[in-house]
């Protein structure tokens, strides 16, 4: 018997990781090396984070974390704060109406019918260092407050359009069952009904005292699956530049020492004029098998993603030189 088959391993989201790759455009069955290094890229931005939001709290004066102690560490990523605050306010309504809900299941009040639902309407989540909470109290104006979140609005939902318009793509070709398994991977999460796994694979208990609530832990989720999609959609940018710059390479190579007298395309323009855009990098040669097959991405892939996406500029001081300890940035 062996006496590490009961001992609880460090990778307990690979299933979940998998699906998130997969709709991310990796292939159905990723490498286990790749699945893990990103697992332990995510923890490691998950314990980052939790340990610069308790830090934020005490410069506040206060012993629980908040929502915008998270939003103020990724305050510099606009699109992505619009994106969270609007995930909060709709889960706030959906909130509010499953407890309306199970509140008046059997009770039906005809004479409030026909007046507006006021505690269904979508909360507004305001920051404490934005200049129009600052004056809020003075400030009456709230078509002028709309219109400005409108507008901000419109700009964070461009990207959510975009990864819909995406997802339409792939599934144009898709069968029933291939439809089915592709929507069961979209709702892959890190903390939906895991919350206490997620706090032990997290190792919480070792950064905080307090125990964090659950608006906190779905901040965490939305912010772990934005780190996944970002990894896995930079991952597959620089595999495919990689193969591109290989696939000119042995072309050169071979054309080399029979110059063609009259111009013609390059093989890597053949390519890409017969397959199509996700399959133009792959080789095709006699023996490599149908074009349709892709490789799944490898760790030296995924390590250089990490690289690109921690590269900052080194801060200058004084002009003097030396050594100056850079943070980790958040993917």
């Amino acid at each position: 018997m062996d006496p590490h088959r009961d001992r609880p391993t460090k990778y307990r989201y690979t299933t979940e990781i998998q699906q998130m790759m997969f709709v991310f455009g990796e292939v159905q069955d990723p490498l286990p090396e790749t699945t893990m290094l990103i697992e332990d890229i995510v923890r490691s931005q998950v314990i980052e984070i939790i340990v610069m939001a308790a830090a934020q709290a005490q410069r506040r004066g206060s012993r629980f974390m908040a929502a915008e102690d998270f939003i103020f560490l990724i305050r510099h990523d606009r699109t992505k704060v619009m994106r969270l605050r609007e995930y909060l306010s709709w889960k706030d309504v959906r909130k509010k109406v499953k407890e309306r809900e199970d509140a008046d299941n059997d009770v039906i009040d005809d004479a409030a019918a026909d007046k507006p639902d006021r505690g269904a309407s979508k909360v507004k989540i305001r920051l404490s260092w934005e200049l129009a909470t600052t004056f809020l109290d003075n400030i009456n104006d709230d078509d002028n407050d709309n219109d400005n979140e409108d507008e901000e609005m419109l700009d964070a939902q461009s990207d959510s359009l975009k990864r819909l318009k995406d997802a339409d793509d792939v599934t144009k070709q898709m069968t029933r069952d291939e439809y089915v398994h592709y929507s069961e991977c979209r709702q892959a999460s890190f903390t939906f009904r895991k919350g206490k796994r997620f706090r032990e694979w997290a190792n919480m208990a070792a950064y905080l005292d307090t125990k964090l609530n659950d608006e906190i832990i779905d901040i965490l989720g939305f912010l772990t699956f934005e780190m996944v999609s970002k990894i896995t959609e930079s991952a597959l940018k620089i595999k495919r530049d990689l193969e591109k710059a290989a696939n000119d390479a042995q072309c050169l190579a071979e054309s080399m020492p029979t110059p063609a007298p009259t111009p013609t395309p390059t093989c890597s323009q053949q390519q890409t004029q017969k397959l199509p855009p996700k399959l133009a990098t792959s080789t095709v040669s006699l023996f490599s098998g149908p074009p349709t097959a892709r490789t799944p991405l490898d760790v030296q892939h995924v390590q250089e993603a990490f690289r690109r996406l921690q590269r900052a500029p080194q801060p200058i001081r004084n002009f003097k030189g030396g050594l100056t300890r850079t943070r980790v940035s958040f993917i």
